[in-house]
């Protein structure tokens, strides 16, 4: 590794919590079953399934109510360790001996960029987050997810770029951990990754050239309850938040107690999309409870807002520990094949070969199922590229989630014998590099007024799966509300280039995207809006764009109706005895304002409505009308004259015209027996110009 060893600051901090009056107890179980029906079997039942071996799965079970599911399934176990509480104590605290001996300068440090050997705990992360943004003010800029979790914990994240104050219109790679609290080594891996980029950034490195044209989004830590209980021992196998009873806060009491410790909410099965499909449960004891409604973990809510303000690209969601590179679908309700198949799969094969020999795939292929994951988050919310990696494998029983500490070590650098060119550093900096890449998203240029505010944002709905949602209620899917945000300031130059993901959307239903256009505002600096517009833009697409460049010369148009009637329509002679449909004509001039208009004809008379008269004679048959114009075309049907309260609608203008000419066209049908008084039959009749829309 190049770069300075980072070891002062990086003290050792004593857990936060106070340690439980009663502790539930862990047993570690193996099934004989190994086929792949099985595990997905296993995880529909919510079972913690923790190692899929050659010969056999190993289950943790956190309580009787486990242990019941898996009776009632049928499967014959074996009991591994009957309570696995304080197994790994002996070589954690000697990890922990040797970081605090290495960081007095009296034991070696490791190769990671830190040189740590033992795995921070939740104080380290953030005092260590905090010390990154004072370190590095030009390149770290600390902030907070806009939720809190359920226990009141800040999430902290930092983002990392040059120029990071104004590096907004960046691409940018999101990499997240501990989604599940007892996955240690991913806090680990986001942690150095961020180090690594700072330390390597000089003129010439790869570092520096991804800091140049990107940024990093990093957030260690999603879960902070869980991790802080899983980390300071008071539940090493805790896997989800602190979440007992939907809409209720617990307390560190509630989520300390023994009846409490398989209680929680899976956070990666509380994103949006898909919610509530294969792979998660309603249970409370699950491993994969997915929560009462989508997005209802304020963890998740956090991340979503902090997805939905951010050009994210490309993210990677760490998880351990099961040597696979998962992509989206990651549930049998998706798509086989997704709109952007090509593109993803090939970014995958390309990022598989820092993982030689791990299975790679969608989840549906190569793994188990699961639903409202982060891939689907971002993939079906913003057309991001999404991925899991299930790192530090090879290890079962109290180990299997945080072996110890060399193995981390080993896999991110890629070293040792168990994880030899298997090397999460290499994974993180290809996926940074394809974040930055233009034909991975979409990128809008141009001019605007030095100083003006560029927002993009676009409203949709994104589908559940279906659901039962009341019981004794059929299944149905639910569309839930998202917004996305997203703004830049124009620099002093008066040009910008700001990378984003593409308008258009993957479907959740087929291998197409969704025909959607962002609205794009320019705003003064006091918050006027100057220009608003939208932008349709595709993956891979560039739009140039001279925003906020109009002027305020204009004028006003009055309100106007104006219909103009020429010669009054004659049939002519009628005929006695003679059937026969007579015809005759008229012209209108319209001028309209309106958005739309509509010219209709009626009749007063309510005694002989819509028929020609003679004095006290009638003809037997009604007048009939139609009408067209150039503007208008052909308008309703032939038909009789209404009366005042039932006009016959003639034309219908969906659009301001002016001097349209519109004929108006008469019919008069008159039978061989209708009976015809000498003199002029004639009516007088009504036309309407009239708008709903003015």
């Amino acid at each position: 590794m190049q770069g300075s060893k980072l070891v002062a600051g990086l003290a050792v901090a004593t857990a936060l919590l106070v340690p439980g009056i009663a502790q539930a107890k862990t047993t570690l179980v193996e099934v004989q079953e190994t086929s792949h029906a099985v595990l997905h079997n296993l995880e529909a039942l919510g079972l913690d399934v923790t190692h899929e071996g050659e010969t056999r799965t190993e289950l943790m079970l956190h309580g009787p109510e486990d242990k019941q599911i898996l009776e009632d399934a049928g499967y014959a176990y074996k009991v591994l360790i009957e309570d696995m509480e304080g197994a790994n104590d002996a070589y954690l605290d000697s990890e922990d001996d040797h970081q605090e001996r290495a960081e007095r300068g009296i034991a070696p440090l490791s190769t990671l960029p830190t040189g740590r050997v033992a795995y921070r705990t939740l104080t380290d992360v953030n005092a260590e987050l905090q010390q990154l943004a004072a370190t590095y003010p030009d390149r770290v800029k600390l902030f907070e997810l806009s939720k809190t979790s359920l226990l009141g914990k800040t999430i902290y994240g930092v983002e990392v770029s040059h120029n990071v104050a104004t590096a907004g219109a960046k691409p940018s790679f999101l990499l997240s951990g501990a989604h599940h609290a007892r996955e240690w080594p991913t806090v680990e891996f986001t942690l150095e990754f961020v180090w690594d980029l700072l330390l390597n950034d000089k003129p010439g490195d790869d570092a520096s050239a991804l800091l140049e044209k990107g940024k990093l989004i990093a957030v260690p830590v999603v879960n902070p309850d869980g991790y802080d209980l899983s980390r300071s021992m008071q539940n090493e196998q805790k896997r989800k938040n602190c979440r007992i009873a939907a809409g209720v806060i617990p307390t560190l009491a509630d989520c300390t107690l023994a009846a409490n410790v398989n209680r929680g909410i899976d956070l990666n099965r509380n994103y949006l999309p898909f919610w509530g499909g294969p792979g998660s449960s309603s249970s409370a004891t699950a491993s994969n409870t997915r929560g009462e409604a989508p997005g209802s973990e304020p963890e998740i809510q956090g991340m979503i807002d902090l997805l939905n303000k951010s050009n994210v690209t490309v993210a990677i969601n760490n998880h351990t520990p099961d040597q696979r590179l998962l992509r989206a679908p990651s549930s049998s309700n998706e798509p086989d094949v997704v709109a952007d198949e090509v593109a993803y799969e090939a970014l995958l094969q390309r990022l598989s070969k820092n993982l030689p020999g791990w299975a790679a795939g969608p989840w549906t292929d190569v793994y188990y199922e699961a639903s409202s994951t982060a891939e689907q988050q971002a993939y079906y919310a913003y057309g991001a590229f999404g991925f899991t990696p299930e790192a530090t494998p090879g290890f079962s029983g109290t180990q299997t989630f945080h072996p110890p500490y060399q193995n981390v070590i080993d896999n991110y650098l890629g070293t040792g014998t168990r994880y030899a060119n298997q090397t999460m550093r290499g994974l993180y900096y290809d996926a940074f590099a394809a974040a930055t890449e233009a034909d991975k998203h979409s990128v809008l240029t141009g001019t605007a007024p030095a100083g003006t505010t560029l927002t993009l944002s676009k409203s949709t709905t994104l589908d559940t799966s279906s659901t039962v949602w009341t019981t004794g209620q059929p299944a149905e899917v639910r569309a839930f509300p998202n917004t996305i945000a997203q703004s830049i300031t124009v620099p002093a130059t008066g040009r910008f280039e700001w990378h984003v993901n593409p308008s258009v959307r993957p479907s959740q239903y087929n291998a197409t995207h969704l025909d959607e256009s962002y609205t794009l505002v320019c705003s003064a600096p006091d918050g006027t809006v100057l220009e608003r517009t939208t932008l349709k833009i595709k993956r891979g697409e560039l739009a140039n764009r001279s925003l906020c460049t109009t002027g305020n010369v204009g004028g006003t148009v009055p309100a106007t109706l104006s219909l103009t009637l020429g010669v009054p329509a004659t049939f002519g002679a009628f005929v006695p005895g003679v059937a026969r449909e007579y015809d005759a004509s008229t012209k209108a001039d319209v001028i309209s304002t309106a958005g739309s208009a509509t010219l209709s004809v009626s009749d007063a008379d309510t005694v002989n409505t819509g028929k020609l008269v003679n004095g006290a004679f009638a003809l037997a048959q009604p007048l009939r009308a139609a009408a067209s114009s150039p503007a208008a075309g052909a308008g309703s049907a032939l038909a009789a004259v209404g009366g005042s309260a039932n006009p016959t609608p003639l034309l219908t203008w969906t659009a301001p015209v002016s001097n349209d000419p519109a004929t108006v066209a008469f019919k008069q049908a008159i039978a061989a027996g209708d009976p015809l008084r000498t003199g002029t039959y004639s009516k007088t009749l009504t036309f309407t110009l009239s708008t709903t829309n003015p």
